[in-house]
């Protein structure tokens, strides 16, 4: 694979070395890795290592220069024909914009908060896919530029822990042992609070530690401020206690002489790897001791302390007195950092996901095609589960398929699935797609049915008669068949159905209704929800989901997803009901989750706002997945929040408002779930149920995952099956 990067200047800095040691990293991985920048230090040090290197002023802020540059980076990626064009700054990634259509997938990576204006917004390009280094930063690109959640993918910044390692920590060999304080940082105005507070308490430090040494290390347009802080604090201490070192170039020769580290971002993590105590300080706020403990939270800003308090001098002295006069404590948070260090940010594991990024984000090669369709890109989570569920097993299966979906809004689902998508509803895209097709794929929810409407079960019939007319097979694919209300409408139904080849339905009552309307038996098989396939998101997408609901890490709750409707207004109620006497009875904090917020969501907002708790925001299926994860148990009335928390092994307990659907029922039978039908449903058989499952929870817990397991399985060999057939051209 031939990978690009871009950015603007390699010289010292965060960005900078995460660029340098995902350079190296992929070379090792088999990647021919280019560098194209500016110039610099780190640049020049990886081109003694053999890692090829453009220079090209591609971070330039003048306008003026930009369209030559464009033109000389687009004879240059014509001429080397890259698979992967990587940015890693603003400037560099507006200059790639279009260059996909050379045969490259664009990614962008997003390294820290940037300044925003309408202009900026629409000049920013953010590529096919985009890596953030920390979940804060996912949310503000999402929020900020509108990019869909789905196309954001956080992946934390990798140390090289073979180069950043305690063993190497050399201490001093005066005759009076010195107690060393690092701060590392770019010195510039804005980065520069840590140092400032630093030189400011030192006096009172140097006084109580004879013996301490404190070292600033790091260049900027403020380093002359710092040098004249520096020189006061050395005055008012009667002898040089801070010491002024500079640009350094290699941080892992300086790391292992210190016994305690202030700052943040890359450099508070290369230090956690060196075994130093750790106190996190900087511009954007003050987070503390680096603890075992505080680590994940940590991590979601980066180790950056966005969104906690600002730093001042009593917080951080009172910090370094502890550290300082409590050398077993030191030696503990120093142990805890480093182990937190090879947990989660190792340069490997970093590397490897970026790797496998590259490879989803590769256009496909192959030469058999599939079209999609369903109710999908219309804003129902469920529906856009199937569907990126449905994409990951087929990459996964065979990562050359060539995919296309059928969806709501063509232009933003294209980026959220990464797929080239067309519109459900325009008779000429559709005919395009499955002209193009060779098999089409329908289904993944309840489609035919007309308890809704005869309109949606019409139009799913006609696309099916219209891919066998244009020469794409017709499946239907994992789908629930059925309420089907009328002679009429189910004499349809079978006699389009019985043209298909192949027909994967995912429950029994739909199997009933097939028997019913006499469809072969033989192009009949069993299925289940392709939501099943999705990976879980990581760990730090729960915690800080919980940060943004206003809960902490030890914080007990459960989730509530409510379905709107005329006909389910008494149901929101009791479960509303039922919600809080759980809730009172069990301190337990409930939290609503809003699946379809065309019909639930204002259901969802009258029922929070009884109980005083609050909806959150999904900004994509994964964030569900997550937060029902960390749930105590799950009160839902849509299917697909009682199928990810089977998933993520969650008791949920669905309720079913309608009598003639049993796909919730169904799914409780098969997954080992509770569910309470509406003939039955009353607050207190409901406050019953959920009783029951909290009691029963980490019981039920293998038993789910376990049935999760059998689950995909089953979706996994329908899925072989119709490959298969495709292969076969059976």
């Amino acid at each position: 694979m031939k990978i690009l990067m871009l950015t603007d200047r390699m010289d010292t800095g965060g960005a900078e070395t995460h660029i340098a040691v995902l350079a190296r990293g992929l070379r090792e991985m088999g990647c021919h890795v280019t560098v194209l920048s500016a110039g610099g230090r780190l640049s020049a040090a990886l081109e003694a290592e053999g890692i090829r290197q453009l220079r090209l002023p591609v971070g330039t802020h003048n306008p003026f220069r930009w369209a030559y540059l464009r033109r000389e980076l687009k004879k240059h990626v014509r001429r080397e024909r890259y698979d992967i064009l990587h940015a890693h700054a603003r400037i560099p990634a507006f200059l790639m914009r279009g260059m996909k259509k050379y045969g490259c997938a664009e990614i962008v990576t997003v390294h820290a908060h940037f300044k925003s204006s309408p202009l900026l917004r629409r000049l920013c390009h953010w590529g096919g896919q985009t890596i953030a280094v920390s979940e804060d930063l996912r949310a503000y690109v999402c929020d900020t530029y509108g990019i869909p959640a789905e196309a954001v993918h956080v992946i934390a910044n990798g140390i090289d822990c073979t180069r950043f390692v305690p063993q190497n920590r050399v201490f001093s060999t005066d005759a009076v042992p010195k107690t060393r304080i690092l701060f590392a940082s770019r010195l510039d105005r804005d980065c520069a609070r840590g140092a400032r507070l630093l030189c400011r308490i030192a006096p009172a430090l140097a006084a109580q530690f004879p013996d301490l040494q404190i070292a600033i290390a790091g260049g900027g347009d403020a380093l002359e401020e710092i040098h004249a802080l520096a020189n006061a604090a050395n005055a008012a201490s009667g002898r040089e206690a801070v010491t002024l070192l500079g640009a350094v170039s290699d941080m892992s020769a300086l790391l292992p002489r210190q016994d305690v580290f202030v700052g943040v971002s890359r450099a508070a993590m290369e230090a956690a790897a060196c075994g130093c105590a750790v106190v996190l300080c900087g511009d954007e706020g003050y987070g503390g001791i680096l603890r075992a403990s505080s680590a994940r939270a940590a991590s979601l800003s980066n180790f950056c302390c966005r969104d906690c308090p600002a730093a001042d001098g009593e917080r951080l002295q009172s910090d370094l007195v502890f550290l300082l006069t409590h050398p077993d404590a030191r030696a503990t948070c120093a142990a805890e950092g480093r182990e937190a260090v090879l947990e989660r940010f190792d340069s490997v594991r970093m590397c490897r996901q970026t790797l496998a990024l590259y490879h989803r984000a590769l256009p496909p090669s192959g030469k058999k095609a599939i079209a999609v369709g369903g109710y999908f890109g219309c804003g129902n989570v469920g529906d856009d589960l199937i569907l990126r569920g449905l994409l990951t097993a087929l990459r996964d299966t065979d990562p050359t398929l060539r995919v296309t979906a059928l969806t709501g809004h063509p232009r933003t689902d294209a980026r959220r699935f990464g797929i080239p998508c067309r519109a459900r509803k325009n008779p000429f895209s559709v005919a395009r797609t499955l002209l193009r097709a060779d098999v089409f794929l329908c289904g993944g929810g309840s489609l035919l049915q007309n308890a809704t409407s005869n309109r949606s079960l019409a139009y799913y019939l006609h696309l099916l008669r219209a891919a066998r007319l244009l020469g794409a097979r017709p499946i239907l694919y994992a789908a629930g068949l059925g309420p089907l209300r009328g002679a009429r409408a189910r004499k349809k139904a079978a006699k389009t159905l019985s043209r298909c080849p192949y027909i994967s339905l995912r429950d029994p009552a739909s199997f009933r209704l097939s028997g019913r309307l006499g469809l072969d038996r033989a192009r009949l098989h069993t299925s289940a929800d392709p939501a099943l396939f999705l990976p879980s998101p990581p760990d730090t997408r729960a915690s800080f989901l919980l940060r943004e609901a206003g809960l902490g890490e030890t914080d007990r709750f459960f989730c509530v997803v409510l379905k709107g409707g005329r006909s389910t207004v008494d149901a929101c109620r009791m479960c509303a009901a039922a919600a809080r006497m759980i809730a009172r009875r069990y301190a337990l904090t409930p939290v609503f989750l809003v699946f379809d917020p065309t019909h639930d969501a204002h259901a969802t907002r009258v029922a929070a706002s009884v109980l005083g708790a609050r909806v959150l925001r999904l900004r994509e299926g994964a964030d569900a997945t997550a937060i029902l994860s960390r749930a105590q148990c799950v009160l839902t009335m849509r299917l697909h929040a009682m199928i990810l928390a089977t998933a993520v092994g969650t008791p949920a307990l669905g309720v079913c408002t309608d009598p003639r659907d049993e796909k919730i029922p169904a799914f409780a039978r098969e997954s080992a779930q509770y569910a309470i039908v509406r003939s039955e449903l009353s607050v207190g058989a409901l406050v019953e149920q959920t009783e029951d499952l909290l009691s029963h929870r980490d019981a039920m817990r293998p038993v789910l995952q376990d049935a999760a397991a059998d689950l995909r399985k089953k979706a996994k060999k329908d899925l072989e099956n119709i490959l298969a057939m495709l292969y076969n051209n059976k």
